[in-house]
């Protein structure tokens, strides 16, 4: 059994992975807003300071400045920029594995693709949360389940490490009911926090 720093971790790791799992699709705009504030803030911070060589206390209130519109692009565009991606991705390959003769059929796959997975976002996010919170539920299981009192042995590692099988039967099952709860169960007042 995981004792101190470890079982903290695991705790925190499934916790964690609980509330992404079932819970991700609710929280996923104020995650994306406050990623984007971190991101704003950052850039906004490095420009004032190491590009136009401003003072510190102008480069933090540039940074909060940064940081207010890094949120607001982040948690009112994210979808937009999500449903891109994917569809960049799918007419890429559609031209990489077709060539320089695909560059029409590309095109196609590339708007019919952003407009669907624009229009299913909801239920992608649902579903890739569901899949992260499961990975981190299962991260956290292994954890939880090591035995530290096996302790160290003489340039063999941890001599206590648990079989994985579990660990990772229990993600795949926090995978798949969290991917039902948040697709099926919630309705659409409980999907957001705001």
């Amino acid at each position: 059994m995981a004792s101190g720093i470890t079982l903290l971790l695991g705790l925190v790791l499934l916790g964690v992975g609980l509330l992404l799992a079932f819970f991700g699709r609710a929280m996923w705009e104020s995650m994306m807003a406050i990623i984007g504030g971190f991101i704003g803030w950052f850039l906004a911070y490095f420009f004032a300071t190491y590009i136009m060589g401003w003072e510190w206390w102008m480069a933090i209130i540039v940074g909060f400045v940064g940081g207010m519109l890094g949120s607001w692009i982040f948690g009112a565009l994210v979808e937009v920029a999500l449903a891109l991606i994917v569809a960049i991705l799918a007419g890429g390959l559609v031209y990489i594995l077709g060539g320089a003769a695909w560059v029409i059929p590309a095109i196609i796959i590339f708007v019919i693709v952003f407009a669907l997975s624009y229009y299913f976002m909801d239920d992608l996010i649902a579903i890739v949360t569901a899949l992260i919170g499961g990975i981190l539920s299962s991260v956290a299981i292994f954890v939880l389940m090591i035995d530290e009192s096996a302790g160290l042995g003489a340039g063999e590692g941890l001599t206590g490490m648990p079989d994985p099988t579990w660990a990772i039967l229990g993600g795949i099952a926090i995978f798949i009911l969290g991917a039902l709860v948040q697709t099926f169960f919630l309705e659409d007042s409980d999907r957001n926090f705001r």
